[in-house]
């Protein structure tokens, strides 16, 4: 299995989850390059965080760092890939970080599964488009159906990261709980177009949340409470 080293944390990635473009990524440092720096931005040693579309386990094993492994839940739902952040997580040391198999969904959603289309490059896998062709080389699976609301009942978070290929569009209409301050969002408009994501930006604000310019770059979004301190 191909081993890594970045900003210090080991990186263990499965050989059949890997591709070029992940590789060349790490290998610049450049691998969730955005996402880190956004959450370095916002978060402090008092967060709880929620990691949304695990991956490696990267940006998990970095809020560890600075929160505690044990206020840190990570959800993934390409079996290899949760199997890969529990070995990084014991590998750098943090072990007691909650790492939760599964994909994310509305509260309105019905059933206990949800269909998760697997690509051999990680990054790029996401829940399964209703009546669409699966791309090529990719994999089908059923994976549990982790809903959104019960989610953030959980584990209580402040702040909450996420890049989930588009799913995102679906959870920023869900009820968000109080306690959430800060989001960093990784924004995918190639799936589901400018309009919608102008509608993505409406819901969030018509949860409360307005757009942080400190942090946003590229497809990273950060979106701040907009009755909580900003630290600005």
């Amino acid at each position: 299995m191909p081993q890594f080293k970045l900003d210090g944390l080991i990186l263990k990635i499965p050989r059949n989850c890997m591709n070029d473009n992940i590789q060349e990524a790490i290998n610049l440092g450049q691998y969730e390059q955005n996402e880190t720096k956004a959450l370095h931005r916002h978060i402090t040693p008092d967060d709880r965080v929620l990691d949304l579309g695990g991956g490696v386990g990267y940006i998990a094993l970095q809020a560890a760092r600075i929160v505690g492994a044990q206020n840190v839940t990570t959800v993934e739902a390409s079996p290899a890939m949760h199997k890969a952040i529990g070995d990084n997580a014991e590998k750098n040391g943090l072990d007691a970080l909650r790492v939760v198999h599964g994909a994310v969904v509305p509260d309105s959603h019905k059933g206990d599964a949800v269909q998760f289309e697997v690509l051999p490059g990680f990054w790029a896998s996401s829940i399964a488009a209703e009546g669409g062709k699966k791309k090529k080389a990719s994999t089908l699976v059923d994976v549990p159906a982790l809903k959104f609301g019960e989610l953030q009942t959980r584990s209580m978070p402040t702040v909450i990261s996420m890049d989930i290929e588009g799913a995102e569009l679906d959870l920023a209409q869900c009820v968000w709980r109080p306690e959430v301050r800060i989001v960093i969002m990784e924004v995918h408009p190639n799936r589901y177009g400018l309009h919608a994501l102008r509608q993505l930006v409406s819901s969030m604000f018509a949860n409360g949340f307005g757009p942080m310019p400190w942090g946003t770059r590229g497809s990273v979004m950060v979106f701040t409470r907009l009755d909580a301190p900003t630290g600005q």
